[in-house]
């Protein structure tokens, strides 16, 4: 249990006696056969009929399903076999066990409002108030304390390794949990900040709805952000809708309110999309899902979706899905979405290559509490198109009937009476097309593309692009009237945001569409390439090259050993770090649009360049090693007229000294080992190359 008063408790126990009661009318399996299940499906719950049902994906048919005797509505939650129904009133959990068509666990959480996140063998159930406890899908049993973070807390994700993200709104940060312990948190915002995480192609991205930005982490824990146009600051409370997660790298955001503004985020490129949806009630739009290319939308005032294909752009198609305006769940699972109309019986289900099945929930010729498997084989269809644009409204002209006066066949006579002249018919005044719809403005490095559906009703001659942010140059001049519907923007800076609007040109004047939201004429930078480090004395040497994409106004953020968060250029010399050790470095690009997520890395090793050189000056007495930097003591002696070989391993500065035989004087002292003893010769005493300074390279300063 989350919450832990005692009158709590009580009512939650009744609650729950009575609820256990309830969940034995989803049936006790089957006694006379094992009903089986499709691989690749999905359960779907149905309001209106109490049940919730199996449907086979690759057919659309029902192969099994549950009744449920209440009114309480449902929330399905599934991954895998895992599958679990979640009354979010009273935060009462049932687990169902497919292969028996029956409830396995019941667990009552006493959290109205609970967060049950699952995903393979992990699972956490999520008190918005603050207590995240992991649990076992398996048996929904609790695994381990639970933790306790600052409220409220947003919904909750798991990554592709089974990590949770926590959105804590109260810090502006996202809590990392692994095994019920939480890691260091990803700061993404300042407080009170409206926080969305989406698990994309299993890694974590956060949406800052105020700061218009997406935090992206890596694969290797590196954290990148790219900036999303300033509009989207402007969503209802709330902040963005952002699914749960996706199946690949493309993110669709929908800001909420009355713009119906579209952004789709592509975290493999780093390129942001944006175009607006011309409904209506932008309000009545629901969270966007994406399968392949293709946004699916759930609107409630037609109970059906908005499909818009962000590779192609060009104008949204609809495809209903409720027999009226209501709610539809929209999800996708196993590579394909489902819509799905909880009040109703209708549902669909659409795979990657645009093959829809419409599902029949009502269906009940199926295994279930009281039937036994009736096999069924469905021939797989052939491709339909998902997409159903409205048919253009056809003005038929009247049917013209026979003059109904005789016709004479005789010569008429002669007539004095001036001939008519028949009086010409006027050219009719050509029609005004529509404004050119669905403008869709795509970032990408150095240029931005521009796609846009046509004017429809008149004739156009030609359109054109006006662009509003600052100067660039936009290729082609024009497009003609039957296409291609697309220009490209160059030449802008990155620190500017631009909008576009498509101007159609016609014989009577100009119509033009609704600007774009704005974007930016480049995207957030790669990792930089070949980052190496060459060792120096006391430094190193950094040396890269620019990332492949991104390039325009990148600066470099130098982490590690040595730090700067403004390098311009593709090299640095790092100075100031100790000799004989070792010293890593992490280097991330950023631009305008953003900073990478992932970070080259390169390390360099100052172990002392030992040189071998022989001792100089001892022809008139004994040189003495000494063992320090000074001409005190004696750790070993090299006889008098003796030359031999010293490995000197670093200079240090020390006590000047003044050699008698020659007059040459130094402060520079070498730290050697020799057969004659282990310590320090002045300088003078040691044939090292002349080529003055400190230390004499290729040598390097002793540090320890």
């Amino acid at each position: 249990m989350l919450r832990g008063d005692r009158v709590t408790a009580v009512i939650a126990g009744v609650v729950a006696a009575i609820l256990v009661a309830v969940a034995a009318v989803f049936g006790v399996g089957v006694s006379s056969a094992n009903p089986k299940l499709a691989d690749v499906g999905a359960w779907l719950w149905t309001q209106a009929r109490g049940k919730i049902v199996h449907v086979n994906g690759l057919s659309g048919e029902v192969d099994g399903y549950l009744n449920k005797k209440s009114a309480t509505r449902l929330r399905v939650v599934q991954d895998g076999s895992n599958v679990l129904l979640v009354d979010d009133g009273s935060g009462y959990v049932s687990r169902i066990e497919p292969s028996q068509l029956s409830v396995a666990q019941t667990r009552d959480f006493g959290t109205a409002g609970l967060q049950l996140v699952v995903s393979g063998a992990a699972g956490y159930a999520v008190d918005p108030a603050g207590k995240v406890q992991q649990i076992d899908p398996a048996t929904l049993n609790s695994v381990g304390a639970s933790l306790s973070l600052p409220g409220p807390l947003g919904s909750a994700r798991i990554d592709g390794g089974g990590r949770l993200w926590v959105p804590v709104t109260a810090k502006g940060e996202v809590v990392p949990v692994t095994e019920g312990v939480a890691a260091t948190p990803v700061k993404v915002g300042e407080p009170g900040e409206e926080l969305a995480v989406t698990i994309a192609g299993g890694l974590p991205m956060i949406v800052n709805t105020r700061a218009a930005t997406a935090t992206i982490v890596g694969a290797d824990g590196g954290v990148g952000e790219i900036t999303l146009p300033k509009e989207v600051a402007q969503a209802a409370k709330g902040g963005l809708l952002a699914p749960a997660s996706t199946e690949g790298s493309l993110v669709p955001l929908l800001t909420p309110g009355d713009s119906g503004l579209l952004v789709v985020v592509d975290t493999a490129s780093n390129s942001v999309l944006n175009t607006r949806f011309a409904v209506k009630d932008p309000a009545a739009l629901g969270v966007p899902q994406v399968l392949g290319s293709k946004v699916y939308v759930p609107d409630r005032s037609t109970g059906g979706l908005i499909v818009w294909d962000s590779a192609a752009g060009g104008q949204p198609t609809t495809l209903q899905v409720a027999q009226g305006p209501g709610q539809v769940d929209v999800f996708v699972k196993d590579g394909l979405l489902w819509a799905n109309d909880e009040d109703g019986d209708k549902a669909v289900v659409i795979d990657t290559e645009g093959r829809k099945h419409d599902v029949d929930k009502d269906d009940s010729d199926v295994p279930g509490p009281t039937n036994t498997p009736k096999p069924k084989q469905t021939p797989r269809p052939e491709p339909t198109n998902t997409d159903t644009r409205p048919e253009p409204t056809r003005t038929v002209e009247p049917t013209r009937t026979a003059d109904p006066r005789p016709t004479r066949t005789d010569d008429p006579e002669p007539s004095n009476k001036p001939t008519k002249t028949p009086r010409q018919t006027p050219t009719p005044t050509p029609s005004a097309p529509t404004k050119p719809g669905a403008v869709s403005a795509r970032s990408g490095p150095g240029h931005v593309s521009v796609n846009f559906s046509p004017s429809s009703g008149g004739k156009v001659d030609r359109y054109t692009l006006k662009v509003s942010g600052g100067d660039g140059r936009t290729t082609p001049q024009s497009v003609d009237g039957d296409g291609p519907f697309q220009f490209e923007f160059s030449g802008g800076s990155c620190g500017s945001e631009y909008t576009f609007t498509v101007v159609a040109h016609w014989s009577g004047g100009e119509v033009e569409s609704e600007p774009s939201a704005g974007v930016k004429p480049c995207v957030a930078p790669g990792k930089p390439a070949n980052f190496t480090a060459k060792p120096k004395n006391r430094g190193a040497e950094l040396t890269w090259d620019a990332p492949e994409n991104g390039a325009e106004g990148v600066t470099y953020v130098l982490s590690g050993a040595a730090t700067n968060d403004g390098i311009k250029g593709t090299s640095f010399t790092a100075e100031g770090l100790k000799n004989n050790q070792k010293h890593a470095f992490t280097l991330k690009a950023k631009n305008d649009a953003g900073e990478s997520q992932d970070a080259a890395t390169t390390d360099v090793d100052l172990a002392y360049p030992k040189q071998q050189y022989q001792n100089a000056s001892n022809d008139d007495t004994n040189t003495l090693i000494r063992p320090g930097p000074s001409a005190n003591g004696e750790a070993g002696r090299i006889t008098k007229g003796q030359y031999i070989t010293l490995t000197v391993i670093c200079q240090v500065k020390g006590a000047a000294y003044t050699d008698t035989s020659t007059g040459k004087s130094s402060d520079i002292w070498n730290r050697i080992e020799s057969s004659a003893g282990n310590g320090y010769l002045n300088d003078t005493l040691v044939a090292t190359p002349d080529g003055g300074g400190f230390p004499e390279a290729p040598l390097f300063e002793c540090t320890d």
